[in-house]
């Protein structure tokens, strides 16, 4: 085993999964919140973005579920609380996304007022119990995990149960979701998190889409993308602003 993969495990990446969930509940809010704009293409981007994102919480938990907490558990008996509670919230928060999921079928085709409020309402209940969870992740099962596990077994989970299987696209989707507003620290960290040729095809062909689905849901006036100020590392920024103009 490699001196790096010896080391502690890096969960960076989970706070920066968490920090794009948060972002897109208070874009969604916000959307919510202003009447005049809920026509039919608007509708149905929100909708469309709310059963993306939702998906992938399911997936981003199920993983956790199946992989990380199962190995914290063999590794740290003594946190069987801790992750007992963790588990415990997965639970209470599938309720607040199928009520989401429900709000959202009925806004994509309803004009009306009260179908906006409905979903308004149900990304706020969501929200109240889905960021206490986020935070007590990373405050608590986080640094059990960094202290716990090595990087090889972090990069072990992450690769069976977030990367394994899944396509180009859906990688490049859910990629340039995650590098939306990011910082350049934690810019660099996650578009490490796979090859130099794949990444370089994620950055720099799928940028456009990436804006052009953000603008049809959010308005053409919200900034997205990595921090403007990063500055380029390796394979880094530089490749991202490149990817605006493909």
């Amino acid at each position: 085993m490699s001196r790096r993969a010896a080391k502690p495990a890096d969960t960076t990446i989970m706070g920066t999964v968490h920090d794009a969930l948060r972002r897109d509940l208070t874009r969604l809010e916000s959307a919510l919140d202003d009447a005049a704009i809920h026509h039919v293409a608007r509708r149905q981007a929100i909708a469309d973005h709310i059963q993306w994102m939702t998906s992938f919480l399911d997936s981003h938990h199920r993983g956790e579920d199946l992989g990380l907490w199962p190995l914290l558990r063999e590794r740290a008996p003594q946190a069987h609380a801790l992750l007992d509670r963790m588990e415990a919230d997965h639970a209470r928060i599938g309720p607040a996304v199928n009520q989401l999921l429900a709000a959202t079928a009925r806004y994509r085709s309803d004009i009306g007022k009260r179908a906006r409020a409905e979903l308004r309402e149900a990304v706020r209940d969501l929200s109240e119990v889905l960021l206490p969870h986020l935070r007590a992740e990373e405050d608590e099962a986080m640094p059990l995990a960094s202290t716990t596990l090595t990087e090889a077994d972090w990069r072990s989970w992450d690769r069976k149960h977030n990367v394994k299987g899944k396509s180009l696209g859906r990688l490049a989707a859910e990629g340039h979701w995650l590098m939306d507003g990011l910082d350049p620290v934690r810019y660099d960290k996650l578009i490490h998190v796979v090859p130099a040729p794949v990444r370089i095809v994620i950055i720099k062909g799928y940028a456009r889409r990436y804006r052009a689905e953000c603008a049809r849901r959010w308005g053409p006036g919200i900034p997205v993308g990595p921090a403007a100020d990063a500055s380029p590392g390796e394979g880094g920024v530089a490749l991202a602003r490149s990817g605006d103009s493909q």
